[in-house]
């Protein structure tokens, strides 16, 4: 199982008063106990580090870097090709407020062929990625 993860469900393992803090807990243990192979982008490395600044503080912020080299999530780099990918949805979706770094997520998602995102936005759910990709946590039917 191979898993993307948004900045969304960083902030909100990293800040215990965001509003998807308790679902995120223990999405993101199961994860690590089915040895999931979780994967981000230095993209969503670089929105999640604002975001945490901005909403928790400097210090959270810092901390998150600092500790993230030991979680074992695998950057994936956002290069030419990829960056390409991620203008052309950006393009072609004009009646979505996808932001550039979702763009660049979804282009990710498909070229590497990943099966599971762990995002609270709603635009991974809107996205017609190119395979199946099943976002957690899920909806409730």
């Amino acid at each position: 199982m191979k898993v993307f993860i948004d900045a969304g469900a960083f902030l909100a393992l990293a800040d215990k008063d965001d509003d998807y803090h308790t679902t995120a807990q223990p999405i993101y243990s199961e994860l690590l106990l089915l040895k999931a192979q979780l994967l981000t982008s230095n993209f969503v490395l670089s929105e999640t580090y604002t975001v945490i600044r901005t909403r928790v503080s400097h210090r959270a912020a810092v901390e998150f870097i600092k500790s993230f080299g030991r979680t074992g999530i695998k950057v994936l780099r956002v290069g030419e090709a990829i960056e390409n990918m991620a203008k052309a949805i950006f393009v072609r979706y004009d009646d979505k407020d996808f932001s550039f770094v979702d763009c660049t997520s979804f282009a990710l998602i498909d070229h590497h062929r990943l099966d599971r995102a762990f995002a609270f936005d709603v635009h991974f759910r809107q996205y017609r990625f190119k395979r199946t990709v099943l976002v957690l946590p899920q909806q409730s039917s």
